[in-house]
């Protein structure tokens, strides 16, 4: 139950070795380099050393560059990937090489550059478009738009709204100003357009009875042209960005081979930027660096053994009691405790003074989460699933979540096969079809024997509780503290064992022991008489808490019968066809849909049964992952030797 221990790490090297000593702590991947606060307080280090530089920011430019320019790449070519490729492996000397930066650098501004100029052509295709659109409603008018008339006529292009009518308007025009004429260019949803020719003589007139009826001026007043030839200059305009537009997707589709190169250069950038960065922790002097940090104890054989290529002087320590709330948290792992480490991480990491709870929540979580889905079917999908993903060895969570997926596919297939379940009862259905009859064996009956799976579900989950009191005992003892573990743990087990012996026998002594001891031990950090009475007496009253947790336990049993009703259904549902190939149809849309939801639904009850029930009665959180220096690459797998 231990978590690993951790060792503080001051380490001493020469200046001129630093971009080496921080490739080999990348590779080497178990030191986490802290920042130097604690030594910076200290005003006589601070007078000869400072902060080192690096070149973190030029590392993040191009980093975002890379990225931008993947992105843009695989927008205009884009490639089906799957969802769990398997990454190339790459050795550690090969990848650090750093093969064709500069021209890959160029490309990817290349790229970006390209991508810009799409951007605003774009923008102006829209600003042209706007542009032909404005001028088509006056594609038939014969006169340049700027034309306003000669000395003695007027020629006024405009428009009025769409509920005007421009030959009633023409016949008023006509009464009011005899020498004028009004031409009719187009019509369209929201307004006329129109051209008022007049003597100038007449000017105030017509400007009256245009005015009336809500006659607006052309704002395209200002081109020295016929609309037919600016919509045709137009058009060329948008031709020549099209044109345009379609040599720079060509070239960026052509850039499009080197997508995997511009990958392992955004993973090379990505790991010199966490190395610029953790330079940018140590302490320097005119010839030294400082760096501190903190190492597994496990690893420090292996520190030391790359160290020893180095002109150097480091030490550890074991954390002191006021440096354990910041020591970083890693947990011990296997195959069946590592999957774990995704609920932790959903719950809180553990204090460094707490225990590891994967090893401690592995067996019930798998075991709950067999016992809630409990299907054969289902235990064998997620199996086949998890064991297809693995072959593409997926890292971080999400190998843990497929880890773990298999381990609880294997519970759900082993008490599936105690109850007989397989995709519920879909061969007993499909043996109904076929004129046959086909029941799996079951060593539990279900639908018969509710009640016994009720008290077996509280049961196990007393068992779980129990355990977790266990281990606060554990600590307790572990700390230093036998007495209070007696008290606030050994006390409720006499009076749980009371309980059972009264449940079993009639006998109320044992229990009245328990309450006893709960009431003489409870209160006993009060400073008064009054308070010890008051608070033990008090204590007595959390028995409704664990009354309440273990029946939270028979969530196990409803989700047990509550899947294998619904599967039930469906299958009962494509029987009534009457067609075994309807039937399949049918029954395995709905188990799929079953299925896809008992997968969440499992998941969240069995999380809620272990962070409340079980682990709020030992676990101490509140501590943080350890995170080392090291090479996480994206795109691809490097090999260290």
């Amino acid at each position: 139950m231990a978590i690993v221990k951790m060792k503080k790490l001051r380490l001493i090297a020469l200046r001129s070795q630093r971009d080496e000593l921080i490739r080999d702590l990348t590779v080497l991947g178990c030191v986490e380099v802290s920042e130097p606060d604690e030594l910076l307080e200290d005003e006589a280090v601070s007078a000869v050393a400072a902060r080192e530089t690096s070149d973190a920011e030029v590392r993040r430019s191009q980093a975002a560059a890379l990225r931008r320019a993947l992105d843009v790449i695989d927008r205009y070519a884009p490639v089906k990937s799957p969802m769990f490729a398997l990454l190339s492996d790459i050795s550690a000397e090969e990848f650090f090489e750093g093969k064709d930066e500069d021209r890959l650098f160029e490309l990817a501004a290349e790229t970006e550059e390209s991508d810009g100029r799409l951007r605003r052509l774009d923008a102006e295709e829209t600003r042209w478009s706007s542009y032909i659109e404005s001028l088509l409603p006056w594609e038939s008018y014969r006169l340049p738009l700027s034309f306003g008339g000669t000395k003695y006529a007027g020629v006024s292009p405009g428009a009025v709204p769409a509920f005007e009518d421009p030959d009633a308007l023409g016949r008023e025009l006509a009464e009011a100003a005899p020498l004028s004429e009004l031409f009719h260019v187009s019509s369209g949803r929201e307004q006329h357009c129109l051209c008022v020719v007049y003597a100038r003589e007449s000017e105030q007139e017509v400007s009256d009875v245009l005015r009336a009826h809500g006659f607006a001026v052309s704002a395209l007043r200002n081109i020295d042209a016929e609309a037919s030839g600016e919509i045709a200059r137009a058009r060329e305009s948008l031709a020549a960005l099209n044109a345009e537009r379609e040599e720079l997707k060509a070239r960026i589709a052509a850039s499009a081979e080197n997508r995997q190169a511009l990958r392992y250069l955004l993973d090379l950038t990505q790991t010199r930027l966490a190395e610029a960065e953790a330079a940018e922790k140590l302490l320097a002097t005119e010839r030294t660096v400082t760096v501190t940090g903190w190492v597994p104890a496990p690893s420090v054989k292996k520190l030391a053994d790359m160290l020893s290529r180095y002109d150097c002087a480091w030490e550890t320590a074991d954390p002191t009691a006021e440096e354990t709330a910041l020591t970083p948290i890693q947990l011990r792992g296997n195959s069946l405790t590592r999957p774990l480490t995704m609920v932790t991480e959903m719950y809180s990491y553990p204090a460094y003074d707490g225990v590891d709870p994967n090893p401690l929540m592995a067996p019930f979580f798998i075991l709950f989460y067999g016992i809630m889905m409990a299907d054969m079917g289902y235990g064998l999908l997620m199996v086949l699933a998890a064991l297809i993903v693995k072959k593409k060895k997926p890292r971080g969570t999400m190998r843990n979540f497929f880890d773990l997926m298999l381990l609880c596919g294997v519970a759900t297939f082993v008490v599936g096969a105690a109850t007989g379940g397989f995709f519920g009862d879909f061969l007993t259905q499909l043996g109904v079809i076929c004129g046959f009859t086909l029941k799996l064996p079951a060593l539990i009956d279900v639908n018969r024997s509710t009640q016994e799976l009720l008290y077996a579900s509280i049961a196990i989950g007393c068992l779980q509780i129990i355990v977790g009191m266990g281990v606060s005992f554990y600590m307790q003892i572990r700390d230093g503290h036998f007495l209070d573990g007696l008290f606030d743990v050994g006390s409720w087990w006499l009076l749980f064992a009371g309980i059972g012996v009264f449940v079993l026998t009639g006998s109320l002594w044992l229990g009245v022991a328990g309450a006893v001891a709960l009431i003489a031990t409870q209160g006993r950090n009060s400073k008064s008489i009054g308070g010890k009475i008051v608070g033990g007496l008090g204590s007595l009253y959390d028995i409704t808490g664990y009354f309440g947790d273990a029946l939270s336990y028979a969530r196990l049993m409803a989700l047990m019968l509550a899947g294998g009703a619904v599967a039930s259904a469906f299958n009962q549902i494509g029987s009534m066809t009457g067609n075994v190939v309807t039937f399949v149809i049918i029954a395995f849309a709905g188990h799929a849909l079953n299925l896809g939801l008992n997968l969440i639904g499992c998941y969240v009850h069995d999380l809620r049964l272990q962070c409340l029930e079980y682990m709020g009665k030992f676990y101490r959180d509140g501590g943080r992952a350890f995170s080392p220096l090291k090479l996480d690459s994206k795109y691809y797998n490097v090999v260290c030797k």
